[in-house]
């Protein structure tokens, strides 16, 4: 990274760097989705950045063949051995931390009709396999202590406006009307089980 980003990363005193080590209360991931990754063999770009500084290429398949079926959102692909993977690289790689899941959740178009959005078996699939690869994580030791579905209600989001739902609870965007989808319903029964 240092030799990256260069002049480009702030400067820390031997005070400060001892001051923040190990300074984490927890770890809070939002995991949607897998990618692979492959070096993009481009020149260093000209304009700098963030993502740019990466030098890689996201790609959603390889061989020809999708890491996982598409959600509605183009870069959303259930891919629940990801969330596996990623428990367990934390896990192994920086003395396994307290993780907090903050976001996990898929999406279905936000044009979708209210009785087919009721009807969300695809989202219960999506929330059953990637918790069942969470408590595998969690079974063999990653230090997981909360976990947060994204999102409870229809919203509005970030970069998609309501053109995308990932709420267990459907919104009407006209009357502002809640309903509850399957997956509320399934998340319900879930958390009664002892």
């Amino acid at each position: 990274m240092q030799g990256i980003v260069g002049k480009r990363l702030p400067k820390f005193t031997k005070e400060q760097v001892k001051m923040v080590k190990g300074s984490i209360d927890f770890v809070g991931i939002n995991q949607y989705t897998t990618f692979y990754v492959a070096n993009s063999h481009k020149p260093k770009p000209k304009v700098l950045g963030y993502q740019r500084d990466w030098n890689v290429d996201f790609v959603y398949e390889k061989n020809g063949v999708p890491i996982g079926p598409r959600a509605n959102s183009y870069w959303l692909y259930q891919v629940p051995w990801g969330l596996y993977k990623c428990l367990t690289y934390i896990k192994e790689h920086y003395g396994n931390p307290i993780v907090i899941l903050s976001e996990n959740g898929m999406d279905d178009p936000g044009n979708v009709t209210l009785a087919r959005g009721l009807h969300d078996t695809t989202r219960i699939k999506f929330y059953e396999s990637y918790l069942t690869q969470l408590k595998k994580a969690v079974d063999e030791g990653a230090n997981v202590v909360g976990y947060f579905a994204w999102s409870l209600l229809d919203n509005f989001e970030w970069r998609l406006g309501y053109t995308s739902r990932f709420g267990i609870v459907y919104v009407d965007f006209h009357t502002l009307k809640r309903y509850p989808k399957m997956s509320a319903y399934w998340f319900q029964k879930l958390l009664k089980r002892n």
